[in-house]
């Protein structure tokens, strides 16, 4: 397993702490032997030399070997601190007398990994160069719901959803619309909402205590932040890899995206029988360029990519991507040994991706619409026959939502129990081709 330069310079500091402390037990130890043993040499007054030059060879023997522990220490420790990005708001603690416990350092990484450990504003944002492989791989969740796919005879589709922590209305629609398991019987959708750590306590007890309430929520140990969501996006391959892999297939959204979860289960059900594919917006090999704006919300340095004009790999537009649930282990066993990079739809669907064999990139583009308006007047005028799979809403907000949904299910009617009757080939016309994914 690898680590980032903060987590490794604080796993030496771990270890400093113990080796430190034992050394200097022992020597202490030692040189009150020693002292014992020379105070009682004069007490009897020996005449021996042979004695009194083994105790003073002792005794010098002692004391070279403490000046080589503390240079040691010292060169250990320059070198750590020229490992750190800002190390003079650094502080070292090496307890002599007390235990382990009582090391910490206030920032995002630390020795014990207790979960509950204070999560306030003393914590400084991951920079893209302080990190050379994503920091989730190596630490806890803050948060975490383990048994959001347990209990259930099926998992039709696993949805995690990359969302701002201040977006908890948005998310309420989307559990209440789109993402209301109850709908889409006999299919059985779950959700799994990805955050990072916030930097006001308020927000982060009005996170918990939604957590509580629905049960959805999982938060890693990283500052949310844009230029963090290639860790928020590793964070949900570990997760899925640990806790559900029993979905048939993955979906990856963010919050300002609307599914058709009738249409995908009518019309793109060959999703569940595909291995190692990914479908999404595809962006084909050195067709997009590498922004070198500094001014640019895309800004990639110069020492990332050196002499690459555009991205080498084929990649996804990552506002919705639907992944074959055999690939996310592979995606998410190449991310430990991916240098990090803050691009997240690059690193995610195109860098992880490219180190997996016979991956399968395939375009969804006929299947979006980025207007939504324009969508509510398709679904509006054809109903059911309306090809949009997926809309993006980030600009008409909550509202939107709603309006959308309400264009959707027009036509469909609900049962006594919530879901909305669909028409799924697998039950009422195995002759009916899906739709093709090659």
């Amino acid at each position: 397993m690898r680590y980032d330069k903060r987590s490794l310079s604080y796993q030496f500091i771990c270890i400093l702490c113990i080796v430190s402390e034992k050394e200097m037990h022992k020597y202490i130890n030692n040189v009150l032997q020693c002292l014992i043993r020379r105070a009682l040499g004069r007490i009897f007054k020996s005449k021996d030399n042979t004695k009194r030059n083994i105790l003073k060879q002792d005794m010098n023997a002692y004391d070279r070997r403490y000046l080589t522990f503390i240079l040691f220490i010292v060169i250990l420790n320059i070198l750590i601190l020229s490992m750190m990005d800002d190390f003079s708001k650094f502080k070292l603690e090496i307890p002599i007398f007390n235990s382990i416990p009582q090391f910490q350092t206030k920032d995002i990484y630390n020795c014990d990994e207790d979960q509950h450990l204070n999560t306030s504003i003393q914590r400084r944002e991951l920079k893209s160069r302080g990190s050379i492989y994503p920091i989730v791989i190596s630490m806890p969740y803050k948060i975490n719901n383990k048994n959001i796919c347990h209990g259930v005879p099926k998992v039709s589709t696993i949805v995690m959803v990359h969302t701002a922590p201040k977006h908890f209305t948005r998310r309420m629609v989307l559990r209440s619309k789109m993402l209301n398991a109850t709908y889409y019987s006999p299919e059985s959708i779950r959700v799994v909402f990805l955050l990072g750590l916030v930097t006001s306590e308020t927000i982060q007890k009005r996170i918990e205590n939604e957590s509580e309430t629905y049960g959805d929520i999982v938060q890693g140990y990283f500052l949310d932040s844009y230029r963090n969501l290639t860790n928020k996006g590793v964070m949900g391959y570990k997760w899925i890899s640990e806790h559900c892999m029993n979905a048939e297939f993955v979906t990856k959204i963010d919050d300002d995206v609307y599914i058709n979860f009738f249409k995908v289960f009518e019309e793109m059900f060959d999703l569940k029988k595909k291995k190692k594919f990914i479908l999404c917006n595809k962006i084909g090999k050195n067709r997009m360029n590498i922004v070198r704006n500094k001014r640019s919300k895309w800004y990639v340095g110069d020492d990332e990519f050196k002499g690459i004009q555009r991205y080498p790999h084929t990649y996804c537009s990552g506002l919705v991507v639907f992944i074959s649930t055999d690939l996310v282990p592979m995606l998410y066993q190449a991310a430990i040994g991916s240098p990090f990079v803050w691009v997240d739809d690059f690193y995610l669907f195109g860098i992880l991706p490219s180190k997996v064999d016979g991956v399968v990139h395939i375009d969804l583009r006929t299947r979006l619409n980025f207007n939504l308006m324009k969508a509510v007047k398709c679904y509006t005028n054809y109903g059911t026959k309306c090809p949009h799979a997926v809309v993006y809403a980030a600009y008409h907000g909550n509202k939107g939502f709603d309006t959308l949904w309400t264009a959707i299910v027009k036509d469909r009617q609900q049962s006594i129990y919530g879901n909305y009757y669909m028409n799924l080939p697998a039950f009422s016309n195995p002759k009916i081709k899906p739709l093709s994914l090659y």
